[in-house]
């Protein structure tokens, strides 16, 4: 088996599987779950958790198995920016107000939800079909239509988004003012590293999304190769850690620097 193969899965995998866990511990967790910020984290989260697990069964071939799953996430993964961009600023400002417009945001979310009601309501013989075709030729998820748009739309909007609200959570670090704020620094620190592994995820991914969308000949090619995909997978793996590490080992960490 190709080495970078094994990695690229392996990676989407175990950050999977730690993905989960830290979402789990943060709902397990009564304070946390209580905290707009935390509320946000864990919904980003599960949504980056979801696109990993279905991209990991198509890759595999497996998702033929669970047609009823393909493209559903479409709407949860325009909430992965907005939600970074509260989490962020909420982390830095608890007290913050949300705009009384706070809805417009769930205007891509609306337009994703409608979008996979064509698939939804095939036939599970016509979802399968669909799929044995997506597993061997990978494009086919941008070009199938099962949608009322052209499926590479997402992709362009949701990214052209992404990059929009990214801008803006890191505008709010050069406005962040530590001397006129009561969080620790550990608060901050963590908005931060949450910030960079977010920004590398979201720029490798966009990066490859968009040489597939604008190189039809070899966007198969492109999806398949594994020396790219690894990069991807590693980065979302990075992200995991943090994700699983930032709640279970914080009340070690908490503890320690009340002792010293």
């Amino acid at each position: 088996m190709d080495l970078t193969y094994t990695l690229a899965l392996s990676f989407a995998i175990l950050g999977s599987v730690l993905s989960f866990l830290g979402i789990v511990l943060r709902l397990l967790n009564k304070e946390r779950r209580r905290q707009r910020a935390e509320q946000l984290l864990c919904l980003a989260a599960i949504a980056m958790f979801w696109h990993a697990v279905i991209y990991v069964f198509i890759f595999t071939g497996y998702i033929r198995l669970f047609p009823e799953l393909y493209n559903k996430g479409i709407p949860l993964y325009y909430l992965i920016a907005p939600c970074a961009y509260y989490y962020t600023l909420f982390t830095l400002s608890p007290g913050a107000k949300i705009s009384k417009y706070w809805a417009v945001h769930l205007l891509p979310f609306a337009f994703g939800v409608v979008d996979v009601i064509p698939y939804a309501l095939a036939s599970r013989e016509e979802q399968v079909a669909l799929l044995e075709i997506v597993v061997v030729d990978l494009q086919m998820g941008f070009k199938h239509s099962y949608g009322f748009i052209d499926q590479k739309w997402h992709y362009l909007v949701k990214f052209a988004l992404a990059f929009v609200y990214l801008m803006a959570q890191w505008r709010l670090f050069y406005l962040f003012d530590p001397r006129e704020s009561r969080i620790g620094a550990s608060a901050r620190y963590s908005a931060v590293i949450f910030s960079i592994l977010y920004s590398l995820h979201l720029l490798l991914q966009s990066g490859l999304i968009v040489t597939i969308l604008f190189n039809e000949m070899q966007g198969s090619f492109i999806l398949k190769n594994t020396s790219q995909l690894v990069w991807v997978s590693l980065f979302f793996l990075l992200f995991s850690i943090w994700i699983f590490v930032s709640v279970a080992f914080r009340p070690f960490i908490a503890r320690r620097q009340i002792r010293t």
